[in-house]
């Protein structure tokens, strides 16, 4: 290496010359503090770099202002290099020194690890950088890095001034190995001679188009890694760009049909990296360039040369379908593959960054969203999930790209929605940062099967609704330049955004009661963020809908930033006593893992039954809990999950004597994971899934499952007409989200709006309850019944009509036993809106025993529903029955000689249970015939149920003559069922009126 070829040329005069000819060229990141940075000069002026005031500035550890800086100088000549290094480099002409005497110039600014950021200015306007200015990372992709590695720049690439957007190395650089030096003093990615220029190319041998070449089905088996070789293929996918328009920079090229090989497990296709000599789908090309891989895939690169061979049909696209048969898609790389099927597209995490998705056949659930954790049926559906994806790419190597190449009318407007569908995928495989993905080469019909909703979807609405909502981070402290704790917005117009988002959800779901999770843990005063959020909802919202917040006797609810929240709107319900938070084990200081659950009992303003709502955000799958014994053990299930599964159990007992208990949270557990098994093991009801099957609530890796959930014990559960994710967020790509870091103005613009969609990374669950009053069941509290009668107990349900209600009844003996009365048991219903009446008949048994009033028991319990019991007994007291008899009313009357006609009463003493009949004789006396006038023989009937007076009658005769008094015998003689009491005959005697 010539050390005079970079230094600094004499003054000489200059023409104008753009500061985009200077830029970085060579960055050194290699042991100890073997670093150094190389600046060239790529234009054809000389530029004179202190009059341009070109300053080289370093920006440790994610600063945003410069921790060093190093003043340029000198004219630096078209071609020509300067270069910095670290003061204690391993400098010198010997076997052991790595970066040669003279080569570079000392500084203090060449003092970087991999995760500090350098930027070239000039007249204080950033011109070119490594990293990103303000954040503090490795910055790596497809195996190149900022750490441990030598970074050249491409002869094509443009400068890299724009700040916002992510630093993408491959974009721009080409990756060598930790202390390669050999570049360093010249332009290029070839070593440096020994006169300081970079080694001339070998002369190129491509041959003729038609002469033989090699085979690429061949390159994989045939382990030719470094060698140059000629292919001569078919163009099946332009992604050559012009090496600025973010591209792929190459293309793929796949043999025709007829020169396959027989072999269906190597591939017929490979990327070429070229895009200085453009090219065409349908071309055949002959390439002469060296066999490399990059980021795991095979690919061809420093081409040599290439021709054009003229144009011919396209080879055949391999059909693919999903599920896949197996992950691996090497005998398809490169080659043309076409999709057959109506697939599900789920946008991945990247899709606005790297504009990915994943196509599978029917959305993919988390396994333990489905099946218990370690059991045969979830670790199939991990594997099944598996082979049933495939990343479709956007066939561009740029970050945050302003229109997704396969669905270009992405907007906030038009989103992209998981759930969609796709036909007609066409396109290319190839193999990239751990997965094989097709690049298209056709625009897929895209339907909106999963298109968004409005407002909640409930099949039904009752007189109460309550939601939780993860609102992602909602700070009123703003996270300036990443230099605090504050986990929310970075500045004032991403807060506006933020909260825009989350008032238009909440606006729209109008729940009476809502549970908050990641609000940020600063109070209730009115510069906190729940008065905020409120204050900002109320502006939306009529004054009868206004919300206030529960307020517990503390200023922050535990001491993590974070924490739960309950707000409520006192026109529906209204807050009974104070509010509660659940510090037990696992929820204490100490442990410091959950935060701390917020409860608060709640009643209907318009009457019904009280309730109560625990707000809880359980410790996240990624969070460390190794120290307590808790890691991940590889189920599915993450780390902590033995800390979930205690809280869970410690939030069950809390509850264990309460009724109407409803559970909302970010529980961080899918469905069937071990914490969730707690809560049904307890008694609690998962509500969504008994409403909808499939239901989710939040995706990661492209598979849903829930991590929010409402949970009730029994008596509220019989209360829920309807439970639902609302999915205003999970189906959303993350680009539509309020922040403004990493997008350009035209991302900016149309990839937001101030609408609910991607609110939060969380779906909100929505719950519709019934929450009147199922009355009260009435009956008296003590009753009478008599030997040998059947009686009737009327039950009525007073003041309420909610649901179906059950009471189980027994009758329990007493002093009176199974002789005295029918031990029975049973139940009594009542239908929902049923207000009737029911009775109970009670059979007490006669008996010929005195034995004074006896007493037993019914016993009464709710079965079923929420009704109360005005008594849970009733005192049945029994009597000795009287016996039963038939006798004459009087012994003796008088009556009047003008009397006419009279009735001579006969009684029954008590109630007939069958018909009853009595036989009487009216027998002369003193008085004859021609006294008085009547049958001789007369009979009186009482009917089932009747007692007391019948009547034998006779007319008296007035025969106008004086005589003495006279009378006549009424003779009861007779009567059945039943006996003849005391009196059994009346005299009837005839006051002479004469």
């Amino acid at each position: 290496m010539n050390p005079n070829k970079i230094m600094l040329v004499g003054l000489c005069a200059l023409s104008a010359s753009s500061q985009a000819d200077v830029l970085i060229s060579e960055y050194i990141e290699g042991s100890s503090f073997n670093k150094a940075i190389e600046i060239a000069n790529y234009g054809d002026q000389a530029v004179d770099l202190a009059s341009a005031n070109y300053q080289l500035r370093l920006f440790s550890n994610g600063a945003t202002s410069a921790t060093n800086t190093q003043d340029l100088s000198g004219v630096l000549a078209p071609g020509d290099t300067l270069v910095y290094v670290n003061s204690n480099a391993v400098i010198g002409n010997n076997d052991n020194a790595l970066i040669p005497v003279g080569v570079g110039i000392e500084s203090s600014v060449v003092n970087f690890n991999g995760d500090d950021a350098l930027g070239l200015y000039a007249n204080d306007v950033l011109v070119d950088r490594v990293g990103q200015i303000g954040v503090r990372e490795t910055w790596s992709d497809g195996g190149a890095s900022t750490k441990d590695q030598t970074l050249r720049r491409l002869d094509e690439s443009t400068p890299d001034n724009n700040n916002s957007q992510e630093f993408v190395i491959s974009s721009r650089w080409f990756n060598y190995a930790k202390d390669t030096v050999n570049g360093l003093g010249c332009i290029g990615q070839q070593a440096c001679d020994d006169t300081g220029g970079p080694i001339d190319p070998p002369v190129s041998d491509i041959g003729q188009c038609g002469d033989p070449s090699t085979a690429i089905h061949s390159i994989r088996s045939g382990n030719i890694l470094g060698q140059e070789i000629v292919v001569e293929a078919v163009v099946v996918g332009d992604f050559q760009g012009n090496g600025t328009d973010n591209q792929l920079s190459g293309f793929f090229v796949q043999h025709a049909n007829a020169n396959w090989d027989a072999d269906a497990q190597t591939s017929e296709g490979i990327f070429v990296y070229h895009f200085n000599d453009p090219v065409t789908v349908g071309q055949r090309v002959r390439v002469q360039a060296t066999v490399a891989e990059y980021s795991g895939g095979n690919q061809l690169k420093d081409v040599a040369a290439l021709l054009v061979c003229g144009n011919e049909d396209l080879p055949s696209a391999t059909t693919l379908t999903l599920p896949l048969v197996d992950q691996d898609l090497y005998h398809l790389e490169g080659m043309r593959v076409s999709l057959p099927q109506t697939l599900h597209v789920t946008p991945a995490y990247t899709f606005n960054r790297y504009g990915e998705s994943v196509l599978s056949l029917g959305k993919r659930f988390k396994s333990t969203q489905v099946y218990p954790a370690n059991t045969p049926e979830a670790a199939a559906l991990a594997d099944a999930n598996m082979l049933n994806r495939l990343v479709l790419d956007d066939g561009l190597s740029s970050q945050n790209p302003d229109e997704i190449s396969y669905f270009p009318n992405f907007s906030a407007l038009n989103s992209l929605r998981a759930g969609s569908q796709m036909t007609g995928v066409e396109g290319v495989i190839n193999y990239s940062f751990g997965q094989f993905r097709v690049q298209p080469t056709a625009l897929p019909t895209v339907i909106d099967a999963n298109p968004r909703t409005a407002i909640p979807e409930l099949d039904e609405l009752g007189n109460l609704s309550v939601a939780s909502f993860n609102v992602l981070n909602f700070f009123t402290d703003l996270d300036i330049d990443n230099a605090t704790d504050f986990r929310g917005a970075d500045t004032a117009e991403e807060f506006e955004r933020q909260r825009a988002k989350i008032v238009s959800a909440m606006v729209a779901m109008n729940a009476n009661v809502v549970g908050l999770m990641e609000i940020q843990n600063n109070g209730f005063a009115a510069d906190s963020a729940i008065q905020n959020l409120i204050d900002a909802v109320n502006a939306q919202l009529p004054e009868a809908q206004h919300y206030v917040a529960v307020k517990p006797q503390v200023d922050r609810i535990g001491n993590d930033m974070i924490a739960v929240g309950i707000i409520y709107q006192p026109e529906a319900v209204q807050a009974n006593g104070d509010a509660e938070l659940i510090r037990a084990y696992p929820f204490d200081a100490d442990t410091a893992k959950h935060r701390v659950p917020l409860v608060q009992q709640f009643s209907m303003v318009d009457g019904g039954e009280s309730f109560y709502v625990a707000v809880n955000h359980f410790k996240s799958k990624g969070s460390n809990c190794n120290a307590l014994g808790d890691p991940d053990m590889g189920d599915g299930q993450g780390n902590c999950n033995g800390q979930r599964t205690l809280a869970a159990q410690t939030l069950s007992q809390f509850f264990s004597e309460k009724q109407n208990v409803l559970l909302l949270g970010d529980f961080n557990a899918y469905a069937k994971e071990d914490p969730m098994l707690a809560f049904e093991a307890a008694g609690f009801n998962n509500l969504v899934p008994m409403f909808e099957a499939n239901s989710y609530s939040y995706y990661y890796d492209e598979e849903a499952g829930s991590l929010d959930h409402a949970l009730a014990d029994a008596a509220l559960t019989a209360r829920v007409l309807d439970a639902t994710d609302w999915h205003i967020n999970a189906d959303e790509p993350t680009g539509l989200d309020y922040n403004t870091e990493y997008k350009s103005d035209a991302q900016l613009a149309n990839f937001y709006a101030p609408n609910a969609y991607r609110a939060s990374d969380h779906d909100p669950v929505v719950i519709s309850l019934d929450m009147r009053s199922a009355g009260t069941i009435s009956v008296a509290a003590q009753t009478n019944l008599v030997e040998g009668i059947t009686s009737s107990l009327v039950f009525e349900r007073l003041e309420g009509d909610f649901g179906e209600v059950v009471v189980n009844y027994q009758v329990v003996a007493g002093n009176a036993d199974a002789s005295d009365l029918a031990l029975v048991s049973g139940e009594l219903v009542w239908g929902a809106d049923d207000m009737s009446s029911q009775t109970l008949s009670l059979a007490a048994y006669a008996d010929e025993l005195a034995e004074g009033q006896e007493t037993a028991y019914l016993m009464l319990s709710i079965e079923q529903g929420s009704a109360k019991l005005a008594v849970s007994q009733v005192e049945l007291l029994i009597d000795d029955a009287t016996a039963l008899t038939v006798s004459m009313a009087q012994a003796q009357i008088e009556v009047d000689e003008a009397a006419g006609s009279i009735n001579i009463p006969v009684v029954l003493n008590g109630e007939a249970t069958s018909k009853t009949s009595a036989w009487v004789l009216v027998l002369p006396s003193s008085a004859s015939w021609r006294d008085y006038r009547a049958p001789f023989i007369q009979r009186v009937t009482w009917n089932e149920g009747e007692s007391g007076a019948k009547n034998v009658q006779a007319r008296i005769v007035d025969d106008r003559r004086s005589e003495a008094e006279e009378r006549f015998k009424v003779l009861l003689f007779g009567a059945y069922p039943t006996a003849l009491g005391n009196i059994t005959s009346t005299w009837v005697t005839i006051k002479d009126n004469d």
